[in-house]
């Protein structure tokens, strides 16, 4: 009778502990497990990751639309790191074949959970970058340490990416946009949990870099995510570039070269799906590095498409003509760039001087490649004027990185950011704020992306070092003044979370009011230093109007003719 009594005490107290020590959430799939973290600050907060809001994507699921998860019985043990999607990461030259393609996973990061007294949190949902081929949500590249030192929730999470999230035969048997219909089936769920959390699902901003904010850009025109959000924060990524859309044509070119490298049939598209349905996923992945030509590219082989007008379709014309019919969703919205994102490029090819040779020596046969207008008639002319403009009649060598960077910046990110905030300006009513982002601090990506003996200035993603927390840099302790530059960064990013405003007011740290872009005036919010944030009218002026009269391909007189 004692023993009995003594097991059921230490079971009772064993309840009481697993209480005290994990916080838990029901939601309708079920009960989940998760568990406390810090912030860099010292604030404990609730961490669930590895949240399935999707069913695995094999099988007979493998390039279909996602599924929503089941139910499960017990409780879910939302402690452990999600697997990522099978990719292989160009950009880091990491050309080993990593991931599961049981991906498809959600984490929640909350300072409080839902009580009935508390006030519900706003929501930031973030899409990671990658160039639609890698990357994942997960916490060694974007966590939580940071931001949830603001009374928001966090939301990050995988989709499928490279030929398994975009391959596309142009048609209804596989319309494409897969991994795009992820990441509006992760905000569904986050509409649908999220109160659990403690978070409002009324106040959803949804933000990403890079590919992520392309993907942003494009929840804020699809039909299929208009109604799920508040707000929309693209970094570094808008989907009216050249880079984030495919031509009609090159989804379905694409789809058949993976066939015939995988000894797939190509002729019947039916016929070609049914192979590669039964591929292994790490074999279909490892074909990226066969679509490059020159370094890693032409980039991104798989990626959005313009869809057929079927059920469940997620974009169905093309983002410029969405903007100019007012059909985008009239939430507010900040798009912008690093004062040098193109390092991310230039950066990479400067860790191979025999890239930069070859470059130099066949600007005009490679340059088509790397920005993609290799079918233009007039690609030669074009990349003759283009290498007029960056570097006169000088060789492109070790002098010239800060030239080269700024090619790959104006024509990958400022031009296609610019240009869409004076669509939205011109054709929508909800407010568009630009911005361009110069505050230099002692980490860049341009260490991992190559080089890292040069200083290549603010590259692509270093804002993201003031609003996330990273493994890849695991001794790093801010300065004094990156610390306030995270304060700077992550009130603004909040207060948009919060009120649509980023700067509903002004105090001793943010001194300077952002205003929102009219349509006939290019004005920036410049974080040029971290006491040195301020509106600038017409910033770059000449080498976003070089590009407006650059028309790389049919899209760009679209453009061209609205501005």
């Amino acid at each position: 009778m004692i023993f009995v009594i003594y097991i059921c005490l230490l079971f009772f107290i064993g309840v009481l502990s697993d209480n005290q020590d994990y916080p838990k959430v029901k939601i309708e799939q079920g009960v989940l497990k998760g568990k406390h973290r810090q912030t860099w600050n010292g604030r404990t907060f609730n961490s669930f990751t590895n949240i399935p809001y999707a069913q695995p994507p094999v099988g007979k699921l493998r390039f279909q639309a996602p599924a929503p998860s089941e139910p499960w019985n017990g409780v879910w043990d939302a402690t452990k790191v999600a697997p990522i999607c099978p990719q292989i990461n160009l950009f880091l030259n990491d050309y080993d074949v990593k991931g599961d393609e049981d991906c498809l996973y959600i984490n929640v990061y909350t300072p409080k959970l839902k009580t009935s007294k508390d006030e519900l949190l706003p929501v930031m949902f973030y899409i990671h970058g990658g160039g639609f081929f890698c990357g994942s949500g997960n916490a060694d590249l974007y966590g939580p340490d940071i931001l949830l030192d603001k009374n928001i929730v966090l939301v990050t999470f995988n989709y499928r990416v490279g030929a398994l999230g975009f391959l596309s035969t142009e048609d209804e048997l596989i319309p494409g946009n897969n991994g795009l219909k992820d990441q509006n089936l992760a905000l569904k769920w986050v509409k649908k949990n999220i109160v659990h959390f403690g978070g409002n699902p009324d106040k959803i901003t949804v933000f990403g870099q890079s590919a992520g904010g392309a993907s942003t850009h494009y929840h804020v025109l699809s039909p299929l995510s208009r109604d799920l959000f508040s707000g929309a924060i693209a970094h570094s990524g808008i989907a009216t570039a050249h880079w984030a859309v495919a031509p009609k044509g090159e989804a379905l070119t694409n789809a058949k070269r993976l066939a015939q490298f995988l000894d797939c049939p190509a002729e019947s598209n039916r016929e070609m799906i049914d192979c590669l349905s039964k591929v292994d996923a790490h074999d279909i992945v490892s074909q990226d590095t066969k679509f490059m030509v020159y370094s890693y590219d032409p980039l991104i082989p798989f990626k959005p498409v313009i869809e057929p007008n079927v059920k469940g379709a997620f974009i169905t014309e093309d983002p410029i003509d969405i903007i100019k019919s007012g059909k985008s969703a009239e939430v507010p919205f900040i798009t912008g760039l690093t004062t040098d994102d193109g390092a991310i490029k230039s950066a990479a090819l400067y860790n191979d001087s025999a890239l930069i040779e070859e470059l130099n020596k066949d600007f005009n046969r490679l340059l088509p490649i790397i920005l993609l207008y290799d079918n233009n008639p007039k690609k030669e002319e074009i990349s003759q004027k283009i290498r007029k403009f960056y570097f006169g009649d000088r060789e492109i060598d070790q002098s010239t990185k800060a030239e080269l960077t700024d090619l790959f910046t104006d024509s990958f990110f400022l031009y296609p950011q610019a240009a869409a905030v004076q669509l939205h300006a011109k054709y929508t009513n909800h407010p568009v704020y630009y911005y361009i982002f110069g505050i230099h601090g002692s980490l860049s990506y341009a260490k991992l992306f190559g080089d890292p003996q040069h200083d290549y200035g603010v590259c692509h993603g270093d804002e993201l070092f003031s609003l996330f927390s990273t493994e890849f840099f695991p001794d790093y302790i801010p300065s004094e003044s990156e610390k306030k530059c995270i304060d700077v960064l992550t009130n603004i990013w909040t207060s948009f979370a919060l009120t649509g405003n980023p700067t509903p007011t002004t105090d001793s740290l943010i001194k300077t009011k952002w205003e929102p872009a009219q349509k006939d005036v290019l004005s920036s919010y410049f974080f040029n230093g971290i006491d040195d944030i301020k509106m600038i009218k017409d910033m770059y002026k000449e080498r976003i109007d070089f590009w407006k009269n650059i028309l790389i391909d049919s899209r760009s007189l679209k453009i061209k003719d609205e501005l």
